[in-house]
């Protein structure tokens, strides 16, 4: 499995505080069965480094699990938040794609209202490729809003542990109904150090309910389109 959303890179957000829990992190990734992971630190508020920064943290952390003989291959991104002034943000230097890809993470405010659509076309035409992370939490988003997003060139994530849990029922029911109109294009994980991975166990409740070619494209063969550059 390809995982194109984790919070694993320490010291640059609310993901993981130490090299220790990052380690932990991905030893239980390859555990579960991911080959290629993208590190994807929050672009906001308070968690702001700068690219360069984000580049410096993470070669030193590829140097340590490399050292530490986990196979695995890291490649770095963001989780960039979006505001009324995405555009000025987009325009600086701060802005990291995935893995060096058109393709950039975004995420909004969960309850507040944002015109999703209209940011993917403005990214767009500005030569990007979104993808609208944890689509299923936003409350005012439904299979409209993604058949939009897809519509205008954009792409759909939702989180493996959203599958599971009485508290992740209404992201569930949202999710089920996402994958009836084949909306989907990436399951990932965005583990946190305090935040239990589920991937496999989403992979293994995809593969019953959805079928193989389903499972398989959501969880390793559309996320190969970021890790080769095709768009």
């Amino acid at each position: 499995m390809i995982d194109v959303h984790t919070h694993v890179l320490p010291f640059v957000d609310d993901g993981s505080r130490s090299v220790e829990s990052s380690l932990l992190m991905v030893k239980e990734a390859v555990a579960q069965g991911v080959t290629d992971m993208v590190l994807t630190p929050h672009l906001r508020g308070d968690y702001n480094a700068s690219s360069k920064r984000l580049k410096s943290v993470y070669n030193d952390f590829c140097d340590v699990v490399k050292n530490a003989g986990i196979e695995i291959k890291l490649h770095l991104g963001q989780e960039i938040f979006i505001d009324k002034d995405f555009k000025k943000l987009f325009s600086t230097d701060k802005i990291l794609t995935l893995n060096g890809s058109k393709f950039v993470l975004i995420e909004f405010d969960y309850v507040s209202d944002f015109d999703i659509g209209e940011t993917v076309y403005e990214l767009v035409n500005m030569g990007y490729v979104p993808i609208i992370a944890h689509f299923e939490r936003y409350v005012y988003a439904d299979s409209s809003v993604a058949e939009e997003v897809k519509s205008l060139g954009g792409f759909i994530q939702v989180n493996a542990d959203s599958f599971f849990g009485k508290a992740k029922k209404v992201y569930y029911k949202k999710i089920k109904e996402l994958f009836k109109d084949g909306l989907v294009d990436f399951v990932a994980s965005d583990v946190h150090a305090f935040r239990e991975n589920y991937l496999n166990k989403a992979y293994a409740f995809v593969l019953k309910k959805f079928g193989v070619s389903t499972a398989d494209a959501v969880f390793t063969n559309n996320a190969l389109k970021i890790l080769n550059g095709q768009t």
